[in-house]
């Protein structure tokens, strides 16, 4: 599942040049086309939450629901085990690696009956409340919880802690989690003075062939910013709005 950078920077190409209304280089499309993808990525869940917080008729509500869910399936990993290390931390796959982590989804840990029993995030001072309660420390073993640990950086791997109820887990965990969008580049040569598409060293759009249009004209309207033509930018979010519109009904 994949969409065709070409095809996207070509189509943004001639709808930009109609009527003298700006030329976007390769570089400019490279640094727009991966804002773009990133911004339609994140407005799944935006949209998502809409839906589930107002359902309405139930049929359309399913097929909203049904359609959003299928396009983030394709971020989806799933089972994925992970090991402590020295210290009992869980390292997360990094944001700055191929399928590298943007949503945590579920850990899971295997109890002493060897099933897999699915953790609750908690906070180490909820953690310590649960454990000092008799029951509460009892049902640990059944429920177990984990903490996410703050790297202080956007661009470091994440962290967790995973306890049961005799304390901190050391063994295997398995995580399912949401992937980030591979990045997007447009490589071309240079012949003639002229940039022409090098398909060996550029890399599609990581999303549902659904959202080619969408990006043409969220590019257009970023790219309307980047190159100081307000018309381009107005012409492209009216035509972004229409789509998002169109979709929802």
């Amino acid at each position: 599942m994949a969409v065709s950078v070409d095809t996207v920077y070509q189509r943004v190409l001639a709808l930009s040049n109609k009527e003298q209304r700006g030329y976007i280089t390769p570089q400019e499309f490279n640094l727009l086309a991966n804002q773009a993808q990133m911004g339609i990525f994140e407005e799944y869940f935006h949209h998502l939450n809409q839906y589930l917080r107002n359902p309405g008729n139930d049929s359309s509500f399913s097929d909203s629901v049904d359609y959003i869910e299928d396009k983030l399936s394709h971020f989806q990993i799933i089972d994925l085990t992970i090991n402590p290390d020295g210290s009992g931390n869980y390292t997360l796959p990094s944001n700055q690696t191929p399928n590298g982590l943007y949503r945590l989804t579920d850990v899971r840990i295997t109890n002493p009956a060897y099933i897999d029993v699915t953790c609750q995030q908690t906070t180490i001072k909820e953690y310590n409340q649960r454990r000092q309660a008799t029951f509460s420390a009892r049902s640990l073993n059944e429920h177990p919880t984990y903490i996410r640990l703050s790297s202080g950086s956007v661009n470091t791997s994440q962290m967790i802690k995973i306890f049961s109820g005799d304390g901190q887990y050391s063994g295997a965990a398995k995580i399912d989690y949401l992937r980030q969008p591979e990045k997007v580049e447009w490589d071309y040569v240079v012949v003639n003075e002229k940039a022409l598409y090098n398909a060996n060293g550029s890399s599609n759009f990581d999303l549902h062939p659904s959202e080619e249009t969408t990006l043409v004209y969220k590019i257009l309207e970023l790219g309307g910013v980047i190159i100081n033509k307000p018309a381009l930018a107005s012409y492209a979010k009216t035509e972004v709005l229409e789509q998002s519109n169109t979709e929802k009904q």
